[in-house]
This record gives C-alpha cells, sequence and structure tokens, in this order.
C-alpha cells in the first residue's frame, strides 16, 4: 500500500525553496517540475507600442528586453477556478531622456501589482539627447507558450544516502567536507553515511573506494526539490498553484473519464 507523502522544508530563502517529498514517485515528481515551468500563470508583456525611440537598439531588441523583465503577479489577479486564463491587460509606459541608462524601475504601471520585480534590470543607454517613449501591454499567460511567462526555475533529485567504510584513508576528511555542506551525518563504528539533501560531489581522491568502501544507496519514493522564483510570484505560491492545477487536471480528466463511461 503506498505511503502517505511526507513534506519538508529543508531550506528556505527570499527567492528559493529547498523541500524533501516522500512518498511519490517519478512521474509524479515530473508532472509537478513541469507544471511549475509551464502551466503557473504570469504576467509579461506581450506587446510594445513605440512613440520614440532615438537610442542605438531597434525597436524589436528593446522590446523583447522588456518582454523578458519579470512582473510582480499578485494571485488575486488571475483565478484557478477555471484553466482558463482571465483576459486582462496592465498598460506599462515610460518616457526618458539620455545621457544615462533606463532601467526597469523607470517603467510606470497603471496597476500598482503589476510592476517589475526587480527594478536593476537595464534596458536601453541612451546618449546625450537620445530619447525612448513606449506603451507597453502585459497579460497574463504560461510558460508552455513563452518562457518569458515562466515563474522561475525548478528541478529535483532522487535522496541518496552515500556510505563511507572507515577503511577508507582520510574519511574524516568527508565527514568534515559533507558538515561543511551542512548535510546530515550518521556515524557508526564501520561507516559513514552522508544523506544528500543537496548535491555531494567526492573528491577525485576517493574514486577508487567508489565499487565497495563507498557506496551510494537511493531512497526509494523520496526526492529533493528546488524552486527559485524571478520575482513574479512568492515561492511558496509557486509551489502552492501549480499543485492546484494538477489538481484540476486530475479532476478533469476523471470526469471525462466518468462521462465516457455513462
Amino acid at each position: 500500500m503506498p505511503m502517505e507523502p511526507k513534506f519538508q522544508v529543508l531550506e528556505k530563502r527570499e527567492d528559493s525553496i529547498k523541500f524533501l517529498v516522500e512518498g511519490i514517485d517519478v512521474p509524479f515528481a515530473n508532472a509537478m517540475r513541469r507544471t511549475i515551468l509551464s502551466e503557473v500563470p504570469t504576467f509579461a508583456i506581450d506587446e510594445v507600442e513605440f512613440f520614440e525611440n532615438d537610442s542605438a537598439l531597434f525597436d524589436e531588441i528593446i522590446a523583447h528586453r522588456l518582454a523578458m523583465v519579470p512582473l510582480t503577479t499578485p494571485p488575486d489577479r488571475f483565478s484557478l477556478d477555471s484553466l482558463e486564463l482571465d483576459d486582462y491587460t496592465v498598460t506599462l509606459s515610460l518616457e526618458a531622456e539620455g545621457p544615462g541608462i533606463v532601467y526597469s524601475g523607470d517603467i510606470k504601471s497603471d496597476d500598482e501589482g503589476i510592476k517589475p520585480a526587480n527594478p536593476n534590470v537595464p534596458i536601453v543607454k541612451l546618449a546625450e539627447g537620445q530619447r525612448v517613449s513606449f506603451n507597453a501591454y502585459a497579460k497574463l499567460g504560461r510558460g508552455k507558450d513563452h518562457a518569458k511567462w515562466q515563474p522561475g526555475f525548478v528541478y529535483y533529485k532522487y535522496l541518496t544516502k552515500v556510505h563511507v567504510s572507515k577503511e577508507v584513508p582520510d574519511w574524516e576528511e568527508l565527514k568534515a567536507l559533507a558538515e561543511k555542506r551542512g548535510l546530515p551525518v550518521e556515524e557508526t563504528e564501520e561507516e559513514l553515511i552522508i544523506t544528500t539533501t543537496r548535491a555531494f560531489y567526492l573528491p577525485r581522491k576517493f574514486d577508487g573506494f567508489k565499487k565497495d568502501k563507498i557506496t551510494e544507496e537511493v531512497v526509494p519514493d523520496t526526492f529533493v526539490f528546488t524552486v527559485e522564483t524571478n520575482g513574479e510570484l512568492p515561492v511558496e505560491e509557486i509551489v502552492a498553484t501549480a499543485l492546484k492545477i494538477l489538481m484540476r487536471k486530475s479532476d478533469r480528466f476523471i470526469n471525462e473519464l466518468h462521462k465516457l463511461a455513462e
């Protein structure tokens, strides 16, 4: 009988979270990864209307840079009751004159909740007398349509345990290295057990012991996830939204199966 999934936060930062999930398999782990990257909605600039551009960059280059600027996306601006996105457009505008560098923080939005997440992204450098003026229109989208709508980055790994026999010369060096990395370390009379809650690479000098004195055990159905946000959504909101979307897609699939069975 499958075990009840368990969740444990290993590390939390302002722009990232690392957590341990027990009781899931590879298909579900990958479905969660793909949902975060391709299904969580965010705002991004989709069209730009230029009124003036005397800079050294073509309109298309500036428009591409604007599209890749992460925009804050309040969760109340979209609904997960339906898998369809709300048709809501935000206008962002800018008027600037050189000399100087135009940054994302110079862009003004008609919706205070939707604006550049990082004010320090350089857009274009203007020389003396050069001007740039435009309106940019942002809308909700998903990463599966374009990378500009991806809320961040996510990857996962199996949780493993590295067993190091104390017959290995300088095994204390591995213990010190693991502790420096903040990894859980168990010690018995015969061996050292290092739990790899994050990547752990053995120095090359230990390669000759990997076959019998140093072995790696994969912990079944247990994964370490790392999720990083670009700034559109808080990292916890990204994970929670992805799980809600997975649930709704599953419900829709089950409903369609029931219709076929009728």
